[in-house]
């Protein structure tokens, strides 16, 4: 590596900060640089790569498709220098507490998936869990914790989003109820014949669920708790939606019953403590966890 290697990595810094406040002006402000400085950046990378990354109009400054395209390859980067970091200390030194905000939306997406790992890495840390519910709300409260994960975008400058991660759902079952009651072999079926447990504030983010569970013949149960209603389905009682993920914890996935999904997941904390060792090492940790559902 060497001096230009590490300004193309300076300019795909830049890049990244313009394109999140659609803005130089941000940018510069945000890296304490002048705009003449960040251009020249931009312009050297442009020159080095053989093609524009960005285009400027009265309303800002926009990733062309290809400057987009080498932003999604320049994560890579961010993702070994993310583990370089994690690596410096020593794990079972980094210690403190950690309060944690989960929407109720995501929280079945993890249900303390890999905390057993993540505690042999890291004793010494406290993680405060908090699940809220969000619907309704155009703002995130965030004052109270260290990272959220949410589907609201914060609008304080004061917060980062980390990575985001759409998250897919289906059909799930118990396997003990698809052999006493079968398988729903459609959504009318499902509506006429069988039990369906409902799954508070879905309606918000699953396409017809609101309907769905008004039509049912039987929707004895409701719940807005995510691990309730992990529970009882995992117990047999009746047919719910569920994260993808669960495809790995021994339940029945109804793939061909249709379910769309519309909710992205938003790993957000503080700018200004995003790398404090104990709040950078719960961050690797759901990050990691997003990525895989």
């Amino acid at each position: 590596m060497n001096i230009k290697d590490i300004n193309l990595l300076q300019a795909l810094c830049y890049l990244k900060i313009i394109e999140k406040y659609a803005g130089k002006k941000q940018a510069a402000q945000k890296f304490g640089v002048s705009i003449d400085t960040l251009n020249k950046y931009i312009d050297n990378l442009e020159q080095e790569l053989g093609y524009k990354v960005l285009s400027s109009n009265v309303r800002g400054s926009f990733l062309t498709p290809r400057g987009q395209e080498l932003l999604k390859k320049s994560a890579v980067i961010e993702n070994i220098l993310d583990d370089i970091k994690s690596n410096v200390e020593d794990k079972k030194e980094i210690s403190g507490e950690v309060r944690v905000s989960i929407s109720s939306i995501a929280a079945s997406a993890f249900l303390s998936k890999d905390l057993v790992s993540f505690y042999e890495q890291y004793p010494q840390i406290k993680l405060l869990h908090f699940i809220r519910n969000e619907d309704g709300q155009k703002n995130l409260p965030f004052s109270d914790v260290d990272i959220a994960i949410s589907p609201i975008l914060p609008t304080d400058s004061d917060l980062v989003v980390i990575c985001s991660k759409k998250i897919e759902f289906g059909f799930f079952a118990a396997p003990q109820y698809i052999s006493k009651y079968g398988c729903p072999q459609n959504l009318e079926e499902l509506i006429e014949k069988h039990t369906i447990i409902n799954k508070i504030g879905y309606e918000k983010y699953i396409e017809g669920w609101k309907n769905l569970i008004k039509r049912a013949k039987s929707n004895n149960f409701a719940t807005n708790v995510s691990y309730y209603m992990y529970e009882v389905l995992k117990n047999g009682l009746g047919v719910g939606i569920m994260p993808l993920r669960f495809k790995q914890e021994g339940m029945f996935y109804l793939e061909h019953l249709p379910c769309l999904s519309n909710v992205s997941l938003h790993l957000i904390t503080h700018q200004g403590s995003k790398d404090i060792p104990k709040n950078r090492a719960v961050l690797n940790y759901y990050k990691d966890l997003l990525q895989e559902l």
